[in-house]
C-alpha cells in the first residue's frame, strides 16, 4: 500500500507581453488556491511547487508548500525525477499549474485513495494530452526516459508497466487554464477559489463576443460549431445539458502527445479549405451553417506550420487584430471578429473544458 503521497505542481515561464503577464497573474492565483485545496486532502503528505517565479514561490511557501526552484535549461521529466528522488515519496499527484482550478477537493481525495489502494497504477485526466497524472509507485518514473513535457507522462508510465485508469468525467477534470478565453469562461463558474476570483475581476479584456455567443446559445436549437481537438465526452455533456444542435469538426486530437506538431505532420481538411477560399469567405460560409462557433485555432496554426509567439496567439484569441504583426494571423483574426456570428478563438481547452463550463452555466440559467 502506498503510504507517502506528494502533490507536485509545476508553474513556470518568462512572460514578456502584457497580455501574457495578465494571464500569468490569474494562473498564479489558481496555483495558490490549489495548494490550499490540497491541504485539505488527508492522504496528501506534502505539496511541492516547482517554479521560477519568485513572488509565487514566496506566497506558496507562506501557505506551507515546499518550493523547488526550476533550473535553466528547464527539462520537465528530469525535474520531476529529481523531486521523486529527493522526497522519497511513494506516490505522486502531478498537475500543471493551472490544470485544476475547478477540480474539487473530493476529486483530489479520490486520486490519492486510488494510489493507496490500486498501485501499481497511473490515473490521468486525458489519454493523449494529460496535465493531471497521479501514479504509484513513484519510482516507476525513474525507470523511464524522462519526457520533455507532461503530455506524454501517463503514456510513458503505462508503457513502463503501470495499469492506466482515467479520472471520471467532470468540469474539473476537463478544464485547464491555458489561454485568455479560458480565463473569460472560467469567470462564469460559481466554483472559484477566492484568489482566482479576485484575479479574474482585475482583467480588463473585452468579453463582448463571448457574451454574445452565450446569449445566442440560450436559444432552443441554437446551431453551435465546435472546431478543433473536440473530445466526444464534451459533446455528450453539451447534449445532456443544453438544447443546442452541434456541428462538430474534430481534427488532430493528440497532435502534441503524438509529436505530430513537432514533426510538422499535422494536416487539416479545414486548413485546406481555408487556404483555398481565404479567411473572409471561410467565415462567411461558416456563418451560413451555424449561429455561433468555438474554434481551437492551434490545429490550423500547425497545419500551416506557423511559428507564432505566445503573445501573437493570445492577441488572436482576444480578437485584438490591430496589435498583431503577423500578416496572415491579423487577416484571419479580423475576419473572425467581423464574421456575421460570434466566433470565439482559442486553444484546446476552448473546445474541451470551456464548453463543459458553458454547458453547466446554461443549464443553471435554464433552471432559474
Amino acid at each position: 500500500m502506498t503510504s507517502r503521497i506528494a502533490a507536485v505542481i509545476f508553474e513556470g515561464g518568462a512572460p514578456r507581453h502584457t497580455v501574457v503577464r495578465e494571464l500569468s497573474r490569474v494562473r498564479h492565483a489558481v496555483v495558490l488556491d490549489t495548494i490550499q485545496k490540497l491541504q485539505g486532502v488527508p492522504l496528501v503528505d506534502e505539496i511541492i511547487l516547482c517554479t521560477n517565479y519568485p513572488a509565487l514561490a514566496h506566497d506558496a511557501a507562506l501557505l506551507g508548500a515546499t518550493v523547488a526552484r526550476d533550473s535553466a535549461p528547464f527539462h520537465f521529466g528530469r525535474a520531476l525525477q529529481q523531486i521523486v528522488r529527493l522526497t522519497k515519496c511513494e506516490g505522486v499527484i502531478y498537475l500543471g499549474g493551472a490544470a485544476a482550478p475547478l477540480l474539487a477537493r473530493a476529486e483530489f481525495s479520490e486520486l490519492a485513495a486510488g494510489l493507496c489502494t490500486r498501485a501499481p497504477v497511473v490515473i490521468t485526466n486525458n489519454p493523449q494530452s494529460a496535465d493531471i497524472v497521479a501514479f504509484a509507485p513513484a519510482a516507476a518514473l525513474l525507470a523511464v526516459t524522462p519526457p520533455e513535457n507532461d503530455n506524454t507522462l501517463a503514456t510513458l508510465l503505462k508503457q513502463g508497466g503501470l495499469a492506466r485508469e482515467f479520472m471520471p468525467h467532470s468540469v474539473g477534470v476537463h478544464f485547464d487554464l491555458d489561454t485568455p478565453p479560458d480565463a473569460l469562461v472560467l469567470s462564469l463558474s460559481p466554483h472559484l477559489g477566492e484568489r482566482t476570483k479576485a484575479a479574474l475581476s482585475e482583467l480588463v479584456w473585452d468579453s463582448a463576443r463571448l457574451e454574445q455567443a452565450i446569449a445566442r446559445m440560450r436559444a432552443t436549437h441554437c446551431e453551435c460549431a465546435l472546431i478543433g481537438r473536440v473530445n466526444p465526452a464534451v459533446m455528450a455533456h453539451i447534449n445532456r445539458h443544453t438544447f443546442m444542435r452541434l456541428r462538430v469538426f474534430s481534427e488532430e486530437r493528440g497532435m502534441k502527445a503524438l509529436d505530430r506538431e513537432a514533426q510538422g505532420s499535422v494536416v487539416s481538411l479545414l486548413g485546406h479549405y481555408l487556404a483555398a477560399v481565404g479567411p473572409r469567405r471561410f467565415f462567411a460560409d461558416l456563418s451560413r451553417t451555424c449561429d455561433v462557433c468555438f474554434m481551437d485555432t492551434r490545429v490550423l496554426f500547425a497545419h500551416f506550420k506557423l511559428k507564432l509567439s505566445e503573445e501573437m496567439r493570445f492577441l488572436s484569441d482576444l480578437g485584438r487584430y490591430e496589435e498583431i504583426s503577423h500578416p496572415w494571423l491579423r487577416e484571419f483574426t479580423q475576419a473572425a471578429v467581423e464574421a456575421e456570428m460570434p466566433v470565439i478563438l482559442g486553444g484546446h481547452s476552448l473546445v474541451s473544458g470551456c464548453m463543459w463550463v458553458i454547458a453547466e452555466h446554461l443549464a443553471c440559467r435554464n433552471e432559474i
